[in-house]
């Protein structure tokens, strides 16, 4: 008779040879890649792609799906089979921030997806009109008390990580202002520019060509440490304690149930592609924060950020559209 040690190691190995012949077959075929987000991150996603698809011996097949907020791409790779051959790039804005504020959303962040690697973190700022009274962002805090329902700020749309940004700021120090969105981060520079509105929520890649103009100024990093670029420049939460910046980072992901050495052969391709002196130097260039994180690392984010998120959401009473 088999030793009951034996038979459970027999079972074990009965499961665990078909899948690690599996992994050292993969990929036997071009892999596709869901962008759910566009934009200036699309020149990094593009290089790594090609690092990774050399490395693996297959191509990534880029295919933008940006729609709904990113919701057609993840809603995409939430009904992929996990075998490895659809991927996900794709940021906070759509995993952990969407899901609050539209009624659509139809994924779950922390159950629909396998989490690869964590990689950059957009650079957000906060930025004033020069003829504003004021050049750091307690002076703006104070200033926003003496003018209760005075002051306008611009972002990129309802329910963005400015937004959330703006309404937690308010929470915290008690200001009144009032909140203008527009669609993307372009206009909400002319308008303030124009002054047409006071303080304006942004990337730093949108007012890079304009930062040495003297038609803004720059006040406040929206991140929870300084930017090297600018490191006179203080964080919104040096300036207003207790204050945590909503997330703004990017990562790779597949669907859920995809296998753990599928895993690890990704996070390990793409974090070469990404810590490449290349990739460093094009994130930089293009406002990012460069830095990598493991599969627990993303999964850990992915927790932290829907439950801020939460937090901001209901205090600030913020109802999904």
């Amino acid at each position: 008779m088999m030793h009951p040690g034996t038979r459970l190691w027999a079972i074990f190995a009965a499961f665990a040879v078909p899948l690690l012949a599996q992994a050292q077959a993969y990929p036997s075929k071009p892999i596709r890649l869901i962008m759910t987000v566009q934009g200036g991150a699309e020149v990094t996603v593009r290089l790594m792609a090609n690092k990774v698809g050399e490395a693996l011996g297959q191509p990534l097949v880029i295919e933008p799906l940006p729609g709904a907020g990113g919701s057609v791409g993840a809603d995409t790779v939430m009904r992929a089979a996990p075998d490895g051959y659809t991927i996900m790039y794709t940021g906070a804005s759509v995993l952990v921030i969407r899901p609050f504020v539209a009624k659509s959303t139809r994924y779950d962040a922390s159950r629909d997806f396998t989490p690869i690697i964590r990689l950059n973190e957009t650079v957000l700022h906060i930025m004033v009109n020069p003829s504003l009274p004021v050049g750091n962002m307690r002076e703006l805090l104070e200033y926003a008390k003496k003018n209760p329902g005075k002051l306008s700020y611009g972002t990129s749309g309802m329910g963005t990580s400015h937004h959330l940004a703006g309404e937690s700021i308010a929470m915290l120090s008690g200001i009144d202002w009032v909140h203008v969105p527009y669609k993307g981060a372009p206009p909400v520079v002319t308008d303030l520019i124009a002054g047409r509105i006071q303080v304006g929520f942004g990337t730093l890649s949108t007012i890079t060509p304009i930062m040495n103009t003297g038609r803004i100024r720059l006040i406040a990093i929206n991140n929870g440490q300084r930017y090297p670029l600018f490191p006179n420049v203080p964080t919104v939460a040096e300036q207003l304690p207790g204050y945590t910046a909503p997330p703004s980072w990017t990562g790779y992901f597949g669907p859920a149930g995809l296998p753990r050495p599928m895993v690890q052969r990704l996070y390990g391709e793409y974090l070469k592609a990404a810590t490449s002196a290349e990739a460093r130097s094009k994130a930089e260039e293009l406002g990012y924060f460069q830095g990598t994180g493991t599969p627990e690392e993303l999964a850990e984010s992915v927790k932290s950020g829907l439950a801020l998120v939460e937090k901001i959401v209901k205090g600030a009473g913020i109802q999904p559209e």
